[in-house]
């Protein structure tokens, strides 16, 4: 076999096993799931408000790691017990009277192995409306993503607004890997617009008629 033959078939070697290595460390892409309760919502073409979470100053605890807020470009500490979480800020901005709708995009990062999953509840305000499961990575920390769209019956507002939270429902045993939510997540929140109140309106009306009557003089 000459020499060039024998460069050529350890280039192509070389080449499979960066492919194969590639492979390995491709990023998974999860799905939200809705829970059964909820399927019989039809998804609506309300108004959607992104808002951000999992991100940084968001609260998590690990029942082995202790709890802190997410630093910025950082992640929460390593997750594997169940009761884990990670929670977002109460969001009082979205305009929303009701919340009919979620969608995610998520970036975690997957230590699991062994066969082990992760199987984490997505709730608004207290309510359980989804789930997502970190499947296993054979310990590589792959970084994937929660993406998807769930709708569920409208949800109130509480403390003013809206607030969203994971946690997680299994515990990992001992050697079989965890996961940590990352920062720069964002989460669409969908639903009912708020109608302003009949004080509101009146005090609105009052200001355009002041300002029609400023207008009016100075047109005369």
């Amino acid at each position: 076999m000459n020499k060039k033959l024998i460069l050529s078939k350890a280039a192509g070697l070389v080449a499979l096993c960066l492919a194969l290595s590639g492979m390995a460390n491709a990023g998974t892409t999860v799905g939200l799931t809705p829970f059964s309760l909820n399927t019989s919502i039809e998804p609506t073409a309300d108004p959607t408000v992104n808002v951000p979470f999992p991100t940084a100053g968001d609260a998590y605890c690990s029942a082995t790691n202790g709890c802190g807020n997410i630093p910025a470009g950082g992640q929460t500490a390593a997750q594997w017990t169940a009761g884990d979480y990670v929670i977002s800020s109460i969001f009082t901005t979205t305009g929303l009277s009701s919340v009919t709708d979620l969608t995610a995009d998520w970036t975690f990062q997957d230590f699991l192995g062994g066969g082990n999953t992760e199987s984490w509840f997505v709730f608004v305000n207290g309510v359980a409306v989804a789930g997502a499961t970190v499947p296993d990575d054979n310990f590589m920390g792959d970084f994937g993503t929660v993406t998807g769209t769930v709708n569920f019956a409208g949800i109130a507002p509480v403390a003013g607004g809206y607030q969203v939270e994971l946690i997680l429902q299994n515990t990992i045993p001992g050697g079989g890997g965890s996961a940590l939510w990352s920062d720069g997540g964002t989460t669409g929140l969908s639903g009912i617009a708020a109608t302003p109140e009949p004080a509101s309106l009146a005090l609105m009306g009052t200001a355009l008629i002041g300002v029609g009557l400023v207008l009016r003089r100075r047109l005369l």
